[in-house]
């Protein structure tokens, strides 16, 4: 089996308030909660409408730590330029776009960034050539 990206991890200072951004913008649920068993991660994923078959192919785990280290951002895909538009226009309500929407063409797409609650960038395209990256 070819080696596989499987996960990212965030140092979040807040993960009640990191989950709620996560889910807010970004659609993602709860797949492991390891807080029930006192520890300090949260594995968010994909929502489903009927539940979980499978596990999901990509996480994001969230680390309660000091944040002290940031990767550049994170990259979702929405399905119109109207889903883009909503969440930047969102975001700026709330204080925390970065970048408005704009055409970046070639490889961009129509693109917009916005920052979760520690500063880490988040960006939602639409229109972004994603062919060729399935397994």
């Amino acid at each position: 089996m070819p080696v596989r990206w499987t996960h990212v991890v965030l140092k979040v200072s807040d993960l009640d308030r990191s989950i709620e951004f996560y889910r807010r913008f970004c659609g993602l649920e709860i797949v492991r909660d390891g807080r029930s068993n006192g520890g300090h991660t949260v594995w968010l994923g994909p929502a489903t409408a009927s539940g979980r078959s499978r596990p999901p192919a990509f996480v994001l785990v969230l680390y309660l730590h000091a944040v002290d280290a940031r990767v550049d951002h994170l990259g979702f895909q929405c399905d119109t330029r109207e889903e883009v538009d909503r969440i930047a226009a969102e975001a700026r309500r709330l204080g925390t776009l970065v970048e408005p929407p704009f055409e970046g063409g070639g490889d961009i797409g129509y693109v917009t960034q916005i920052q979760d609650p520690d500063g880490h960038r988040v960006e939602f395209t639409y229109g972004q050539p994603l062919a060729g990256l399935e397994p």
